[in-house]
């Protein structure tokens, strides 16, 4: 199990995004809300945490964001494109500065619409500035992938609002 207390990314995104004054809307599929639960863990997030959605079923993520199905349909849904459009309707919909999203293949087994292995991930952050996509294969079992991209997802945000000056 994670341990959610004192996880000092969260906190520093925290810090990060309250002394700019905005606020970060997170969509995650396999992480599970385990990137809102960190961010919740630290004391205070109500001032820098818009919210969060788990669109784990595809027709969610088409419903809720109001995405083009022709994305997943040409890309796939564990891809930078589909990850960017993600984060860009969660903005639209919710109206953050920051929003993350992540897709991806967690395990035991890969999916049966992917050729891509377990573990991995596409992650996009969008800000102020625009949007950034990254893709990861994660080691691990279906609980450390899980890990992983909520790990990783923090850094990303970090490193764009530290960014963003």
């Amino acid at each position: 199990m994670y341990p959610l207390e004192h996880d000092e990314l969260a906190a520093e995104l925290g810090e990060l995004l309250v002394a700019r004054g905005e606020k970060v809307g997170v969509s995650e599929t396999t992480a599970g809300g385990l990137i809102c639960a960190r961010m919740l863990a630290v004391p205070g997030a109500s001032r820098w945490f818009d919210g969060g959605i788990v669109p784990y079923a595809g027709a969610q993520r088409w419903e809720q964001l109001g995405l083009d199905r022709e994305i997943a349909r040409e890309h796939g849904a564990v891809s930078p494109q589909w990850v960017a459009a993600t984060a860009e309707g969660l903005k639209r919909a919710m109206g953050p500065a920051w929003t993350v999203a992540e897709s991806g293949i967690a395990g035991p087994q890969g999916s049966r619409r992917s050729p891509k292995p377990v573990g991995s991930v596409a992650i996009a952050c969008a800000g102020p500035h625009g949007t950034v996509t990254e893709e990861h294969v994660f080691p691990g079992t279906r609980a450390e992938v899980m890990v992983h991209i909520s790990q990783r997802v923090l850094q990303l945000l970090i490193e764009q609002v530290g960014a963003a000056g």
